[in-house]
């Protein structure tokens, strides 16, 4: 039996043992931070695309009523934010009730033929709340800016035309995706500082 034959019958010596626990150990470290940052997007996308469909549903829904339809927010670039959408202008945000006066409500037919007006007198059933927080989207910061109307923005049936705004949601990481909301009504979702794949960086 020569060497060769002996040493892979004696199996793996300690110092090619020791090479692949490093090799290991080295590739772990590598992917656990990679992991987390993947993670982090997915939560950053996640509560832009969320913010987006809640504009677009207000613009929709402002349109179809043919009345105005408003999204308040409060945000002041940290990881505690919240915003409202509402027929209330400047819906009250430290409301969780939809019966409470000018709670973050809309107002949807629950099927029984009784559509509230809006203030809980006829079916208090029909008021949805559209009160959203940072409750689900842990460890993401948001700011406001641009906005034309001070901390709301205001679709009106006409075309859908609105007041302007941006927010910005951003991670730990640096990552960054804005909203932004123009005077047409348009709603985009871009990302600043070019940092999230599948959105662009142009006019943002």
């Amino acid at each position: 039996m020569n060497r060769q034959t002996k040493k892979l019958a004696s199996g793996y010596t300690i110092i090619e043992v020791m090479i692949t626990i490093a090799i290991f150990a080295i590739l772990a470290a590598i992917a656990v931070p990679n992991l987390q940052g993947s993670a982090e997007r997915k939560r950053l996308i996640g509560a832009a695309e969320q913010v987006y469909s809640h504009m677009q549903q207000a613009r929709l829904e402002s349109i179809s009523r043919f009345m105005p339809i408003s999204a308040n927010f409060s945000a002041d670039g940290t990881d505690s934010w919240e915003y409202g959408i509402s027929h209330n202008t400047s819906c009250d945000l430290t409301t969780v009730t939809p019966t409470d006066t000018d709670a973050c409500v809309i107002v949807t037919d629950d099927g029984d033929g009784n559509v509230d007006p809006g203030d809980g007198s006829v079916d208090t059933q029909d008021l949805v709340l559209m009160h959203l927080n940072d409750a689900d989207h842990q460890d993401l910061t948001m700011s406001t800016a641009n906005f034309t109307n001070g901390s709301e923005i205001i679709f009106t049936p006409m075309r859908g035309t609105s007041d302007a705004g941006e927010i910005t949601l951003a991670s730990g990481q640096g990552d960054q995706l804005r909203i932004q909301v123009s005077v047409l009504g348009r709603v985009r979702i871009c990302s600043p500082n070019d940092t999230v794949p599948g959105y662009s960086s142009a006019g943002c």
